[in-house]
Formats: structure tokens, C-alpha cells, sequence
């Protein structure tokens, strides 16, 4: 794929800052430009306003937009590029998690890139405000961080941060305002009452709005109007359904749509449209509440304003006399040391998207690198699996994010799913499938040149040729299995056990049990079996499978919710629903929940309402967030006592320990382990199984004790951080065995 610019856009606010340099991409660098939206941005517009400008900048630019809901989904569409990812909102703050995480996990062949996106911004200029909200020492994902202001005027921008530093100046100096237009009566009135400033130190939406209403009765008795315009993420007054009075204009625009220059004067509560305003220069006055606690020290020297007296007298007075505000503003502006020229901004905006197309952008400015200094050569890691599965992402893709974030680890995902889409867009074109199925994957191999290859639980096309191919690369290859696919039975559920059962699966696992250079099995059980089954080549079994950490701390609380969690497994659950039926009757405060894709039994129906089913969750960090946000007080873990039971790993007990719940397990099977020394119940029979149900139900400080113990197990045991050495061990010992071949 072509060098490419990507942006990320989650908060409405984010297409005034990104459009600009979308366009300067792609029509005067003629770079390729792509779109990822949340889910959430499109939750966030329930006007469709901004959906609409982003239909428009695609027009204008040729963008692919694809919308996305987890970093693992933005990751898919960002394989196999390079070039540059840009975000306006990126921070580890919560309301920037998702693009946070997205540069985290970005491939290393990207400059990861974020914008200041205001005046006020925080991790670059914090008021008093949003430190309180906040804190300081505020990081980024980016390789590059790019601000308004000399470095020596941003306050805020963390030690750990500067390096990343490159003054470019606001982007949005790079959208001319529209041509001409009727001048507006009266001026604009532009509220922020959604920022952090207006709630901490005091709630000042309520004077704002007061103030600004006694003022429009006023501008009335006079014969004047004005206008008032939301902030765009806020849109207090919209979502508020604030009635204006009748002459009181609403103008709704994108910042890039409205001539400033029309509005005989601007006021705003702090915000970067105060910028804006003294950029149309046009007189300008800042609102600040009048018992002067809220923090406006980046606005001294410009006009500030409170009561409805200082109201009056600025419209009078702007009105009267526009040029005298002249001076005073252009003073701010020049103290501000803010880079205002938008030669210069275009310049060095374009060098920084360009990269090596560089050479064709007049200018000496040279963009900053991705990061200072000679780099390791990181392991390229190719995985090859059915698809993105949950085994996959916990198994190596949870471990090893810090090692991505960090450029160690790159990763490329070539999948089942893959393979059938390509097939089918050969067939539609006629081509002779087979022989360019073959050719697409050695194109991908050569591509990536990877340094190790995982195939993941796959059973799969093509395992033999991709083999062979990598083996002659001298690339090592590992098979990661967690379950025994030669045997899969039917209780999981039919339309599984026929796919399993194919015989060109299994011929697949045969394959790669005989022919990896390591089967890495993740339990010592399913290593055995294999051994049992004649397999000989070079194994390791994990002490980790699924690592976990604290998500929910143990409380001391009446227990209310007991939930079971699973996937095709409504044998097990069948074994104890004696036992839940029992505590449901017995215990009428309980509830009992359903965390996947298991219907209800019908046992259940008496209970009505009391009885919940929640729909599986697939992406893996999402699922366990999810499942937190349940607030279990007794995991219930079941296992049929099978032959395919009897090799799996202790996942479940990782899991409801790490949301906070109490666990109650099947004896002598795969959670006697786990489960010792006080960190979870063990039952075999519907007796023993009534018997921990009550006991953990009747006693707040015994499931309490149970759920402290196995939080403390899992930090000493089961740590994303042992699962990561376990992981690096695998590469490591694979490759040594590689080069025995």
C-alpha cells in the first residue's frame, strides 16, 4: 500500500482541526487520505450535522471512511500501510481512550501524530481548572505532539513529552472564512459551558445563561439582536432545549463555514473562539463569572466581562467604536507566541504529512522523526488464524501491546477470513483461484519479511504452502493450541463440532502438530494428550494462559448478582442449574445473569426479570470491560467432567477474578489449582453446589476473603507481565529450534 495520511476523528470537535490538513493532503500533497470514525463520534452527532461535513470532505478529498469501535477494529484497517496517523483528541485521559489506545497499538510504520485542539488544551496550555479536573503531567501516544505556541510558553506539556514537541501552529489558519455575506445585526455570543472550568470550582452555566438572557431583554428594549452559537462537542443550549428569545439568532455552522468578520463584536465564556474572534478582528470581550473564581489568566489583557453592566458598556462601546480594541488585541496575540503566519503553518504541516514526498514542499522546515536515536530491530510477528479470535488477542495481542506501543513487536494478521474474502474477489474476476491465492500470500510474506510466525488455534486453508514458504525464509513457526481440535465434541454445540470434524481441518492441526518448529499448548494436560496421540515435535506448555489484573477490587457487600459466562458450553451449564434454581427460590434479593451467547434454559422462565441475558462481546479488551460493568458478586465456572474439559485452562477463574467476583468451581478438573488456599469453592455434586451458593450468600465476609485471596493470586501469578516473559520465551525458544532444523 501507498504512503498514506490517516486521520482519527471521535469527538465532533475533531473535524475543525483535522479538515484542513485532510485537504492539504490530498490536494496539494496528492497523498492518499483515510477516515476512521468511532462509533461513538456517530452516537455523539444525533443531528447528522458533522456525519454531513465528513460526507462532503470525502467528496473533496477521494477519503475512504470506515467507522470503527475498538482499537483491535482500527488496528485491522491500518495493517499493512504506512505513512501518517493524525488525531486531534488523543491523550490518556478517559475522554481520549479509544484513539489513545489506537496509537498504542499502531503499527511502527506510521508517524503517530496529535494536534493541539485549542487554546486552552490539556497536556499543552492547562488553566487551574483543568488541573484540578485532570492533573498534570498529562501523555500522548504520538511520536509527535503539534502545538500552537512556542515550547517556551506551554506550561503544561510534560517533561516526558517535550522531545515529542513541533511548533506548527493552529491548523485551522489554514481554512480561509467564506468570501463576503451580509453582515449580521448585532454580534455573536459564543457559550463553553460543557468545559471542565465551568463545573470544578464552582457550577457557572447558571450565571452565564442568566447574564446572557437579561442581556437579550435588554438588546429587545433597544431594537437590537445578536446571535449565539453553541460550542460544537457541548451544544449545551441544543441538548438542553434552552428556548431562545426572538431576537436571539442561532447559528449552528462549522467554525470553517462562519465569517467572524460579519459579528460587529464576540463574547464568549473562555474558549479557543475567543481566539478565533481576535483573529476576524473583531472586538472582543471574555466572560468570567463575577465572584472571579473561575481561572482566566490566559485571557489577561483582553477585555473580560461579567455582570450585565460590563455587558452593556463592551456592546456600547464595541459598536461605537470597533478600532478601539485594535492595539490591545493584537498585543495578546503577539504575547501568546503563537505561530500565526499561514505560509509558514501550511509549510511545515505539509513537510510533517509529506514525509519523503517532502521534496516537493518549498520550506526548511524539517518534521521531527518518529522518535530520537537508533532503534532495535523490532520482531515482526505474522500471525495466522481463523480470524481475529479471543485466543489471539489474550493470548498474544493483550501481552504485548506495551511492546507494540513501543515499536519492539510490529504485527500483521493474515486470517481464514482473509483468505475467503480474496477468493472471492478472484472469482469474480475470473482468475484461476488456487494458483493466486498462493501468489497473494507470498506477496504478504515478502511484504512483512516477519521474524517469527504464529499460527494461532488455526485450521484453516493453505497451512501447508505458508509452511513451507516461511520455513525456506528461515523464519521460525510456532503453533499455539488451547484446545483438542482432533477431538472437538459435539456438546459444544453442532454447527462447531461439523466445523471442527471437517476433515480438511483436522488435516490442517495434524499438519501443524507434525511440522512446527513449536507446538506451544496452553496447558500441561493438553501437552500430554498430544504426546499420548503420537505427536513428537518440540512442545511447551504455558504456566500462564489468560493473564489478568484488577479491574473491580474485592468490597464487602450482600451478594445480588451470580452470573455465568460462556460460549457453546450449555452442558456445563446444564450440570448446575439445580443448584441455581435452588438459590433463586431461596434467596429472592439474588439475580441470576447470562454473559454470552448461551440461551436461557427454560428452568429459568419462573423468574422472570430476575433472570438476564447479555450478548456476547467479541473484542477481547471490550468483553472484559463489559463484563466489570456487570458488578458480579459469584462467578459460577462449571466444567462437565470430558475428556475435552479435562485440557483446558483455568480462563474463567481469571476472568471473574479480575471483575471482583467469587468463583465457584468444578472439582478435580482444570480449577483445583487456582482455586486452593482460600481463592475460590469447589464443588462436584448439585449438593456441594447449593452448599458454596449458600455459603457465599449468606456470609458477606467469606465472599469477600474468597474474592481478596484470588485477586492476590492473580497479581502474583497470572500478570500480564509473566504472560508477556512467557511469550517472549516462545519467539526465543522457536527461533533456537528454527535454526536446528
Amino acid at each position: 500500500m501507498s504512503r498514506q495520511v490517516v486521520f482519527l476523528l471521535n469527538l465532533l470537535q475533531d473535524v475543525n482541526i483535522v479538515r484542513p490538513l485532510a485537504l492539504l493532503a490530498a490536494r496539494e500533497l496528492h497523498l492518499p487520505v483515510r477516515l476512521l470514525v468511532t462509533e461513538g463520534f456517530l452516537e455523539r452527532d444525533s443531528q447528522g450535522l458533522w456525519q454531513s461535513e465528513l460526507q462532503e470532505l470525502q467528496q473533496q478529498t477521494g477519503a475512504g471512511v470506515h467507522t470503527y469501535d475498538s482499537e483491535l477494529a482500527a488496528l485491522r484497517l491500518l495493517v499493512g500501510g504506512h505513512g501518517v496517523i493524525v488525531a486531534a483528541s488523543e491523550s490518556n485521559l478517559r475522554a481520549h481512550a479509544l484513539t489513545h489506545n489506537v496509537f498504542r497499538v499502531a503499527p511502527l510504520d506510521y508517524l503517530r501524530v496529535t494536534l493541539q485542539h485549542g487554546y486552552e488544551c490539556p497536556g499543552f496550555l492547562q488553566n487551574r481548572d483543568h488541573d484540578k479536573a485532570h492533573g498534570r503531567g498529562i501523555g500522548f501516544g504520538a511520536d509527535v505532539i503539534c502545538g500552537w505556541c512556542d515550547l517556551s510558553v506551554m506550561h503544561s506539556v510534560a517533561a516526558s513529552e517535550r522531545s515529542k514537541y513541533f511548533l506548527t501552529g493552529p491548523s485551522t489558519l489554514l481554512n480561509p472564512p467564506p468570501d463576503g455575506g451580509t453582515a449580521e445585526p448585532g454580534g455573536l455570543v459564543c457559550e463553553n459551558l460543557h468545559s471542565a472550568r465551568m463545573s470544578v470550582s464552582g457550577d457557572f452555566k447558571a450565571s452565564f445563561m442568566e447574564t446572557f438572557f437579561a442581556f437579550c431583554e435588554r438588546l429587545a428594549t433597544g431594537g437590537k439582536r445578536a446571535t449565539l452559537r453553541p460550542h460544537p462537542g457541548g451544544q449545551y443550549v441544543i441538548r438542553n432545549n434552552v428556548a431562545l428569545p426572538p431576537n436571539i439568532g442561532l447559528n449552528n455552522d462549522p467554525m470553517y463555514r462562519v465569517d467572524l468578520r460579519r459579528y460587529r463584536y464576540g463574547i464568549s465564556a473562555p474558549s479557543s473562539v475567543v481566539i478565533d474572534m481576535l483573529l476576524a478582528g473583531i472586538p472582543t470581550a471574555v466572560w468570567l463569572d463575577p465572584d472571579g473564581r473561575m481561572d482566566g489568566s490566559r485571557y489577561r489583557g483582553l477585555r473580560t466581562i461579567s455582570t450585565l453592566d460590563d455587558w452593556l458598556a463592551f456592546e456600547e462601546e464595541a459598536t461605537r467604536e470597533p478600532g478601539a480594541f485594535a492595539e490591545r488585541q493584537q498585543r495578546f496575540l503577539e504575547g501568546t507566541r503563537m505561530l500565526l503566519e499561514p505560509d509558514e503553518v501550511r509549510r511545515r504541516f505539509a513537510r510533517l504529512l509529506a514525509g519523503d514526498a517532502g521534496a516537493a514542499v518549498t520550506g526548511s522546515v524539517k518534521a521531527p522523526e518518529a522518535q530520537a536515536g537508533p532503534r532495535a530491530q523490532p520482531r515482526r510477528v505474522l500471525y495466522i488464524a481463523n480470524a481475529l479470535i479471543p485466543t489471539l488477542q489474550l493470548s498474544f495481542l493483550k501481552p504485548l501491546a506495551e511492546d507494540v506501543a513501543r515499536g519492539a513487536v510490529q504485527w500483521q494478521l493474515v486470517s481464514g477470513e482473509d483468505i475467503k474474502k480474496k477468493q472471492s474477489e478472484l472469482k469474480a474476476q475470473g482468475l484461476p483461484v488456487e494458483r493466486e491465492l498462493k501468489a497473494w500470500l507470498d506477496r504478504t510474506l515478502d511484504e512483512f519479511a516477519p521474524t517469527h510466525a504464529v499460527f494461532c488455534r488455526y485450521s484453516d486453508r493453505f497451512a501447508e504452502h505458508m509452511v513451507q514458504r516461511l520455513r525456506a525464509r528461515g523464519v521460525p513457526v510456532v503453533f499455539h493450541i488451547d484446545d483438542d481440535l482432533l477431538n472437538v465434541p459435539i456438546e459444544i454445540g453442532e454447527a462447531k463440532y461439523r466445523m471442527h470434524n471437517a476433515p480438511e481441518r483436522l488435516a490442517t492441526v495434524h499438519l501443524l502438530l507434525k511440522q512446527a518448529d513449536l507446538v506451544y499448548c496452553s496447558t500441561e494436560p493438553l501437552l500430554r494428550r498430544f504426546r499420548e496421540l503420537g505427536f513428537t515435535s518440540p512442545m511447551l506448555a504455558g504456566k500462564v494462559y489468560c493473564a489478568g489484573s484488577i479491574i473491580n477490587p474485592a468490597v464487602l457487600r450482600p451478594v445480588t448478582r451470580i452470573g455465568y459466562m460462556g460460549f457453546d458450553h450449555a452442558h456445563d451449564l446444564e450440570m448446575i442449574l439445580p443448584a441455581v434454581v435452588h438459590i433463586l427460590r431461596s434467596q429472592p434479593q439474588v439475580s441470576f445473569e447470562l454473559f454470552g451467547s448461551i440461551p436461557k434454559p427454560t428452568e429459568l422462565d419462573e423468574f422472570g426479570d430476575r433472570v438476564k441475558v447479555i450478548p456476547p462481546v467479541r473484542v477481547y479488551a471490550e468483553f472484559l470491560q463489559a463484563f466489570a460493568n456487570l458488578h458480579w458478586d459469584i462467578g459460577l465456572c462449571p466444567l462437565v467432567a470430558t475428556p475435552f474439559n479435562r485440557v483446558k485452562a483455568n480462563t474463567k477463574w481469571v476472568e471473574y477474578t479480575s471483575v471482583g467476583a467469587a468463583v465457584i468451581a468444578s472439582r478435580d478438573l482444570v480449577y483445583d489449582d487456582c482455586c486452593a488456599d482460600g481463592c475460590g469453592l469447589l464443588a462436584d455434586t448439585p449438593e456441594a453446589w447449593i452448599a458454596a451458593l449458600e455459603r457465599l450468600c449468606s456470609s458477606e465476609q467469606a465472599r469477600f476473603d474468597l474474592v481478596r485471596n484470588a485477586q492476590s493470586r492473580l497479581q502474583a501469578e497470572y500478570s500480564d507481565a509473566r504472560l508477556r516473559e512467557q511469550v517472549l520465551d516462545v519467539f526465543q525458544r522457536s527461533q533456537q529450534l528454527a535454526a536446528q532444523r
